[in-house]
């Protein structure tokens, strides 16, 4: 059933990418640990631990989230007839409404006291001005090509790789060429990174 107002405290435990479409809701996305990468347009910008992002309703995005990834996140329906903000960005929370949203991640279900707390939490939102900026994480991701690491985690450089590889299978290439030219034709090293970063074959 869709409420109104929605929240979710997620775990990616397997990296996730989602398809490039508009969204159907206004979303708040606080990353609790690990790391989400989201893609406007030509630029990804990636959000980092303790950062909050929001997304506008019929904004044209597609998400990343790196394995072991901890993700909260707030929906809010197009039928409510407030004035949301339009743009999509990072923004610097209220201290109540990082309270609120650290609340809402140990509290109960759908119960009276959530369903509450929600409603403040959609005034707080009303107030936002979100704006996008580039950290150095964000430029690195932005510059980063295959086979080249100098400004990322190796482990990060892996995740980037093998969401390419993904990119590339999604588009008709076939296994042999993917492997060949990202993993320098190692068959059996692509095979085990697969079910480690994204827990099954690609």
């Amino acid at each position: 059933m869709n409420y109104a107002i929605e929240f979710h405290d997620t775990h990616f435990p397997f990296l996730h990418v989602t398809a490039r479409k508009k969204a159907l809701k206004h979303s708040l996305l606080s990353v609790v640990e690990g790391l989400v990468i989201i893609k406007l347009g030509k630029q990804e910008y990636a959000i980092e631990p303790g950062q909050y992002f929001w997304i506008p309703q019929d904004c044209l995005s597609s998400l990343t989230f790196l394995p072991n990834t901890r993700l909260n996140r707030c929906d809010f329906s197009i039928r409510l007839t407030d004035e949301f903000p339009q743009q999509a960005g990072f923004f610097k929370p209220s201290s109540l409404l990082k309270a609120l949203v650290q609340k809402l991640s140990i509290t109960q279900q759908r119960d009276q006291y959530q369903l509450d707390l929600l409603a403040v939490v959609k005034h707080e939102v009303l107030a936002l001005r979100p704006s996008l900026n580039n950290s150095p994480l964000t430029n690195s991701i932005n510059q980063w090509q295959p086979g080249c690491e100098e400004r990322i985690s190796r482990e990060l450089c892996l995740v980037l790789t093998l969401r390419e590889a993904r990119k590339m299978k999604l588009s008709g290439k076939k296994q042999q060429d993917i492997v060949e030219r990202l993993f320098a034709g190692n068959e059996e090293e692509f095979e085990q990174l697969c079910f480690l970063v994204f827990g099954e074959a690609l």
